[in-house]
């Protein structure tokens, strides 16, 4: 290879290539004479200033860019560069991949799926169970989580997509539901490098010489492969697909590059790809695609009417597919600017192996892990040489062009370091959390909203140096940013490819399951402490890798109508179904009234789990230490009755606490007597109430403010234990009405309890 190159020719955004190349100085193009130096590729006006960083040529290989052995090269050495380009990118991918991967984990079997931790056990239940049972509508909704309800795999955080792809094609073949994460990890850091080439070939001019070009290339896929905040990310495997996000800004960097509209297909099929991935990152590829549009501003609303629509359309029709085949869109949930960036991150280093690998994430809110986000010291380097030379030299002259992606990255800044923004540990701008959390509350981990960012300081600076520094400077930059971004990211590789391997270290060895095990239900405190919700996350996954149905899962946005109190009243309370399985965690062990399981019901505590676990089953054996005999049931006017959530006042009324109330009891009445005073929401509105007495269906009553109601109702079986559950929506805070209350969220107000013939 040579270092002799023919100029890089330059010429104004949206027009057509003249015969000779020219370069855009801020005033009228002029021809660009050989530079003085052939190495170089750097050409110059006739007035000496370095032309603007811009399009070439569109006659070699047209608007989308491609690197070419000059800027006359044909469409045939055009492809050939694109080819080596890609292929260099698609090499070092298969490289990553064989050292990161082993066999096993890309097969789904064992290293990270024989132990995994809360987050990919929820993601892996979603997704097996979704592959087992009848198809149901909306399409995603798994009949094995919360049945009979359902619930949407978008909720679980089990990449839909490639949910789709396991239950529609692999798991028919193969005969039974089958992991493919681990094929999904090595997807993710394949086509990784081959993304960060597609992007930088946006921001560069499409006619660099081949030498250059591949320096390019090569150094973009290597720094992608080595970015930290894709080494931090493999607990969450849905987010390692950052390649979707180094697309979208390879075609927003051509459309702004070449002067020419987004195109809808590639950026409607992105969109819609990264909305069945996960969320976020359709929202950062989102925006990011926004930026062509922005450019149309300047002209008024007729100049931006048609980009505007190509755009809504594009990020519209994602939304209404998801919502179609989900069910349900998420929404707000709380967190945001707890899970912030901060402003320090992307400088200082953390967990570095040229500074100290036992720097922490910076978090001086206790959630800013999730905007860990340090740009490691290759690439720092190659930001602070981009905009030293770029600065002296004259080159960020065409800057203009870039304006519309400088204000969509500068915005992402501005959510991801907000509401309270924090340098370090200390609080710069304490902005208040409203109207911001009303807006921004889907991005609840608001820190990684940065990631387009941090690419883009990235491919901005590769390009800027490869287009304009001599190939004898070039090479040798890009080479030791390189080497420096690989040393500073060790310890985050080292930490990745042992976690691939050897799974999340410090789980406690799992008990097995009670054989026969077709439902699994899980009684947790609320709130459960995290060892309690690591051991039933992880024990959920156990049971549906052995064929059992959840009662319950942990997910990103629950039903509206869960709530922790019910699923916990409903584990302790209710008699065991055949084949089900109860595990009651820490707190709620106490709580338990074994009586009310039923006849043949059986506990035994579970040693040795890393927290304190307790199975209840009717299986004639249940291994482990059964649990000491209780006192039975009360009886129905001979002793109090109060099972969950209730709390007496001065008059000794008990008041309900929270979204649900029950009472425990046995009796040979066959109806029951309720006395209750509902308490609305505003002084004099009624309170809206679902009581249930055992398994009959739920009633719906309309209780006056504070006045005592009497309620009838049948008892279905008095032979059995009687237990009667109150579902409050939306309880109050009865100091919001200055009412005397014992309890935080009021629903009802028990005057008198009783049998009746």
């Amino acid at each position: 290879m040579t270092n002799k190159e023919t100029p890089i020719p330059a010429i104004p955004a949206g027009s057509v290539a003249p015969s000779t190349a020219t370069a855009v100085t801020g005033g009228p193009t002029a021809a660009i004479p050989a530079s003085p130096n052939p190495a170089s590729g750097i050409g110059t006006t006739a007035a000496g200033a370095t032309p603007s960083l811009g399009r070439g040529t569109t006659g070699s290989s047209g608007t989308n860019g491609g690197a070419t052995g000059g800027p006359t090269g044909g469409c045939g050495t055009a492809r050939r560069g694109r080819l080596e380009a890609y292929g260099i990118g698609l090499l070092l991918g298969l490289l990553m991949v064989a050292w990161l991967l082993p066999a096993e984990v890309l097969s789904g079997q064992g290293g990270l799926w024989r132990s995994a931790g809360v987050d990919l056990s929820q993601n892996l239940s979603g997704h097996l169970a979704y592959q087992s049972g009848p198809w149901h509508w909306p399409l995603l909704v798994s009949g094995n989580l919360f049945p009979p309800h359902g619930l949407s795999i978008a909720m679980t955080d089990s990449n839909p997509l490639l949910s789709l792809v396991a239950r529609i094609v692999v798991a028919p073949l193969a005969g039974h539901p089958v992991n493919l994460f681990g094929a999904w990890i090595a997807l993710c850091w394949l086509l990784q490098p081959v993304a960060a080439i597609y992007a930088v070939r946006g921001f560069t001019p499409p006619a660099l010489p081949r030498g250059r070009a591949l320096a390019i290339a090569a150094a973009a896929a290597a720094m992608a492969l080595l970015w930290p905040t894709l080494l931090h990310r493999l607990g969450h495997t849905n987010l390692l697909a950052h390649f979707c996000l180094l697309a979208a800004l390879g075609l927003a960097a051509r459309a702004l590059r070449d002067g020419t509209p987004l195109r809808f297909w590639p950026g409607f099929a992105l969109l819609a790809a990264t909305i069945l991935i996960h969320p976020y990152l359709f929202l950062f590829a989102g925006a990011v695609l926004a930026a062509p549009m922005l450019r149309a501003l300047p002209t008024g609303w007729r100049g931006l009417l048609r980009p505007g629509a190509t755009f809504l359309a594009m990020l519209v029709l994602p939304v209404l597919l998801h919502r179609l085949l989900s069910g349900t869109s998420g929404g707000a949930d709380r967190g945001y600017g707890f899970y912030s960036m901060n402003l320090l991150s992307p400088v200082w280093p953390q967990v570095s192996g040229l500074f100290g690998a036992d720097l922490p994430v910076l978090d001086a809110t206790g959630g800013q892990y999730e905007g860990f986000n340090y740009l490691g010291a290759g690439t720092l380097l190659l930001v602070l040489l981009a905009l030293t030379l770029g600065w002296r030299s004259g080159w960020l002259r065409g800057w203009r062009r870039w304006a519309p992606l400088l204000a969509v990255l500068a915005s992402l800044t501005a959510v991801a370091v907000t509401p309270r923004l924090y340098a370090g540990p200390w609080l710069i701008l304490p902005l208040p959390a409203w109207p911001w959390d009303q807006v921004f509350g889907i991005v609840r981990a608001s820190g990684r909203v940065f990631w387009p960012v941090g690419y883009a300081l990235l491919l901005g600076a590769i390009a800027l140096l490869g287009a304009r520094l001599p190939l004898r400077a070039l090479a040798p930059a890009l080479a030791l940013a390189v080497a420096l971004q690989a040393a500073d990211a060790a310890p985050l590789l080292g930490e990745t490819r042992s976690r691939l391997a050897q799974g999340d270290a410090g789980l406690a060895p799992l008990p097995a399951l009670p054989p026969g095990t077709t439902l699994l239900r899980t009684a947790l405190a609320c709130p459960a402490t995290a060892a309690d919700t690591t051991l039933a996350e992880r024990l959920r996954l156990a049971a549906v890798q052995q064929g059992a149905a959840l009662a319950e899962i942990r997910a990103s946005r629950q039903p509206r109508w869960f709530n922790c109190e019910s699923a916990l009243t409903d584990a302790l309370e209710t008699p065991l179904a055949p084949g089900e399985t109860r595990l009651l965690l820490g707190p709620a062990i106490a709580l338990l009234r074994p009586a009310a399981l039923g006849p043949g019901a059986t506990c035994a505590r579970q040693p040795g789990s890393g927290a304190d676990a307790v199975f209840c089953a009717t299986t004639p054996y249940l291994p482990g230490a059964p649990l000491p005999a209780t006192a039975p049931l009360p009886r129905l006017g001979e002793a109090p009755v109060l099972a969950s959530s209730w709390k007496p006042d001065a008059q000794g009324l008990p008041w309900s606490e929270g979204p649900r109330a029950t009472l425990l009891f046995t009796t040979a009445a066959p109806r029951l007597r309720l006395t209750l005073d509902g308490i609305g929401r505003r002084p004099g509105e009624a309170r809206d109430i679902t009581l249930r007495i055992q398994d009959a269906a739920p009633v719906t009553l309309s209780l006056p403010d504070l006045q005592p109601t009497e309620i009838l109702l049948p008892i279905p079986d008095p032979t059995r234990p009687v237990r009667v559950a109150i579902d409050i929506f939306r309880p109050i805070d009865p100091t919001r009405r200055a009412l005397p209350a014992p309890v935080e969220r009021a629903g009802v107000r028990l005057r008198a309890i009783s049998g009746a013939d």
